[in-house]
């Protein structure tokens, strides 16, 4: 061997000496704890949640189960919903701390910790679960985590998203039945047009006392579609009581009485502040460059959202108490698909079928 090969091969034996010195060295670091590697917190433990206090962007999120049911404290413990907290829920209990990252307290203080972000969970007897701060989110989807009472600080594998819009946590379904349960309909419409239909069952047709104009029957997809529309109705957002396009809207809109074949029955209220606008007189310049007053509309109130009410025949119903504390806003959608009057509730009576008449002189032909 030439000494140009003796060096070449010294060379990589030195690399690989150096290679497998930090490898060896890597293997045999300590952890500093040994729960990296393993959950924030065992998914069974998670299952005993009876209040979960979660902090985020300044918002306090109080999430408390009673009667196997959850709620929101911040929204007048109105319904949350339980598919928002499953979620955060498994979140935590899949979410691994991949690293530990620090003991000191200036290098803890630079994680993003003073944000204030966290999450509590509590048992039924108030005993802490699990509780821990959230820091910054790295670019590579993770983020930092301290345990509450510790002075460390991990990287876990995911990231937490928390929306901190509290109405986004609520359940926004606030009456539950079925649209073939539904028997009798008192239609109010903000025209004047008044209406009441009912039918036997779900598989009967509407029927109506009322006289209806000449060759006009009842629209049966059109009635029907009341009853699924009120069945499914969901609310978007929260508004207070006293807002005054919550008032107005309650003032200009539709009712309907919906009586169902169990004997309960729902008065709903859905309406909107309507646009209000004015002829004003403008002066321009016509095409001569003179002074030419002209006819414009100004609008003077903007159309306002949407917003319903409820009131429920059991005066234990839960959702007579909803409505003393919120206005609930509903997609345009659910207010502009309803029928404004009485002929969208009718239909054209269908043409008597002529009967074929047969010469019986041509038949023996």
């Amino acid at each position: 061997m030439n000494l140009k090969n003796l060096y070449i091969c010294t060379g990589v034996l030195a690399i690989l000496a150096i290679i497998t010195n930090l490898l060896t060295r890597t293997s045999n670091a300590p952890l500093q704890d040994d729960r990296v590697g393993s959950t924030i917190v065992a998914s069974e433990r998670l299952q005993d949640a009876a209040k979960v206090v979660i902090t985020t962007d300044g918002t306090t999120i109080t999430l408390a189960k009673g009667d196997g049911n959850w709620t929101l404290e911040e929204k007048a413990n109105l319904p949350s919903s339980y598919t928002r907290i499953n979620q955060f829920a498994r979140n935590v209990a899949e979410a691994k701390l991949q690293r530990f990252v620090s003991g000191n307290p200036d290098r803890i203080a630079t994680l993003g910790f003073d944000g204030g972000n966290s999450a509590q969970f509590f048992d039924a007897s108030g005993n802490t679960i699990v509780a821990f701060d959230l820091g910054k989110e790295t670019d590579s989807g993770r983020q930092f985590l301290r345990y509450q009472g510790e002075d460390k600080a991990f990287l876990v594998n995911t990231t937490f998203y928390i929306d901190s819009n509290l109405d986004s946590w609520l359940e926004k379904a606030l009456v539950d039945f079925d649209a073939d349960n539904v028997t009798t309909i008192d239609i109010s419409l903000q025209s004047g047009d008044q209406l009441t239909v009912e039918r036997e069952n779900a598989e009967s047709d509407w029927t109506t006392s009322a006289s209806l104009p000449e060759k006009k029957i009842l629209n049966q997809s059109a009635v029907s579609q009341i009853a699924s529309r009120f069945s499914g109705l969901n609310f978007t957002a929260t508004a207070d009581v006293d807002e005054p396009n919550v008032l107005a809207a309650r003032e200009n809109g539709h009712s309907f009485d919906i009586a169902l074949a169990d004997g309960n029955s729902y008065t709903f209220t859905i309406g909107r502040q309507p646009e209000v606008a004015i002829e004003k007189e403008v002066e321009k310049e016509g095409e001569n460059g003179e002074t030419v007053t002209e006819m414009e509309e100004e609008i003077v109130t903007p159309e306002g959202p949407v917003y319903f009410f409820i009131a429920a025949s059991d005066s234990d119903d839960p959702v007579n108490g909803y409505m003393e504390s919120f206005g609930f806003e509903a997609s345009s959608y659910q207010f502009t698909s309803l029928p404004d009057s009485l002929d969208a509730l009718l239909s054209d009576e269908p043409e008597p079928v002529t009967p074929l008449v047969v010469d019986p002189e041509e038949t023996e032909q």
